[in-house]
């Protein structure tokens, strides 16, 4: 990802990438209808839909093979059931910011999470892929902040950038007005990462609260 998107500009935001789907199944995924989504700037965004404390603003494109889906404040993406349904039969991230503070990086496939960890923190570490995604961050420049880095990572895994222009541009909006946040933070036991030996884990370490 590149250095221009300046990310660091932003509060709360997730963002997913999934492999093999489209930007209409994937506000499918998180539970809104494709059918009342619209091809919207990201100025005619901000211009003709009120952010609330209780909607979720979706935008959703494609880069190559995938598809991403992109929020900005009161995010939902960040769900263990949303990330489920992307990665079912596929491969799919989701990175989370809250409040220029806590950064969530997570890897999940074929129906599993595979990895799960706070950027720069060896001791957040759950999980792991064959990719070794926490590793390949911890490679990156300690000036680079651990929400950059993850992003420069992940276009490095999917081969494309997700470009300022894309973000800006026209993209599938839609906004869902009253999101079951309840249902979306309840903790999916089918998906949580199983123990294995040699796996660095982060239990205790403030899981309940993301998930």
């Amino acid at each position: 990802m590149p250095t221009t998107w300046d990310i660091e500009g932003y509060g709360d935001f997730c963002l997913t990438l999934s492999r093999n789907h489209t930007p209409e199944q994937v506000l499918t995924a998180y539970g809104a209808e494709p059918g009342e989504a619209r091809l919207m700037s990201a100025s005619q965004c901000e211009t003709e839909i009120e952010m609330t404390e209780t909607n979720a603003i979706l935008r959703a494109g494609k880069v190559g093979i995938w598809s991403f889906c992109i929020e900005f404040a009161n995010p939902i993406g960040f769900s263990d059931l949303i990330l489920r349904r992307l990665c079912t039969h596929s491969e799919a991230f989701s990175m989370t910011r809250s409040g220029h503070a806590m950064t969530i990086f997570k890897y999940a496939r074929d129906g599993q999470l595979i990895e799960w960890f706070e950027p720069r923190d060896p001791q957040s570490v759950y999980g792991g892929s064959k990719q070794a995604f926490f590793d390949q961050i911890q490679r990156i420049s300690p000036g680079s902040s651990a929400s950059m880095a993850s992003l420069e990572v992940m276009s490095g895994h999917i081969g494309a950038e997700l470009t300022p222009e894309i973000l800006h541009g026209p993209l599938l909006t839609v906004n869902v007005r009253n999101p079951d946040r309840a249902l979306l933070t309840r903790p999916v036991p089918e998906f949580q990462i199983p123990a294995r030996t040699g796996t660095r884990s982060g239990l205790g370490r403030r899981l309940g609260t993301i998930r």
